[in-house]
Order: structure tokens, then sequence, then C-alpha cells
């Protein structure tokens, strides 16, 4: 799969800055965190997310599908910055419904990992 713009505007959601870079603590060895939504099967967005990553010169970046990280995961990455998103109400559903289901998961978690939840 090569990147043509029709999948960029057709396919690909947000784009989402995050990690270090987006939290302005990054140093000169850090890695550069985006994660995309990408609106296609889990195959398509595999091949894509391998596709921009062949596109980019630069090795320091680091770009992962939102759908395929964990619900952890996922709740940092919206709390970065958002670098393209072109319908912002896909955008805060998707955030709703994450922040939904980590509520229901975070306990599980917090449990696992031998840290109090925050009420």
């Amino acid at each position: 799969m090569t990147l043509h713009p029709t999948n960029v505007t057709q396919k690909v959601r947000f784009i989402i800055l995050y990690g270090s870079v987006a939290e302005e603590r990054a140093r000169t060895d850090s890695d550069i965190d985006l994660c995309i939504y990408y609106d296609g099967g889990r195959e398509e967005a595999g091949r894509f997310r391998f596709a921009a990553l062949s596109e980019l010169s630069d090795d320091r970046y680091d770009i992962q599908i939102f759908t395929h990280l964990p619900l952890y995961v996922q709740i940092e990455v919206l709390r970065g910055r958002v670098l393209y998103c072109p319908d912002e109400r896909f955008l805060y559903d998707i955030a709703y419904q994450t922040i939904r289901d980590f509520d229901d998961f975070k306990h599980r978690l917090y449990d696992y990992i031998g840290k109090e939840a925050m009420v």
C-alpha cells in the first residue's frame, strides 16, 4: 500500500501527537509519537501504518493506530495535541466513549498494578 491523498482524506479521522514531544519534555533521543484513527479494518489499518512509516525519512517517528492500542494508552493519546481532525464531533464521540470505557475498566487496572483508584 502506498499513501495516496485519497486514503488520507477519506480514512484518517484524526491524528494526535502524544508523549514527551506533546508534553514538551522531550530529550534529543526521544521519539515522536503519533496516533492515527484510521477508519478501516484491522489489516488495512496495519498496512496504512506500515506505509506511513515507510514514507517518513526520520526513524524517530512512532506511528500507532488508535483502535489497536490498549485502553489505558488510548486515554494517554487523548491527552495529546490534535494535529489533524476534519470532524471534531467524531473525535469528541470517540473521546467520550473511550473515557467511559476506561472508567469501567480502571478499577481492574489499578487493582492489578497495586494503585488506588481515584474516585
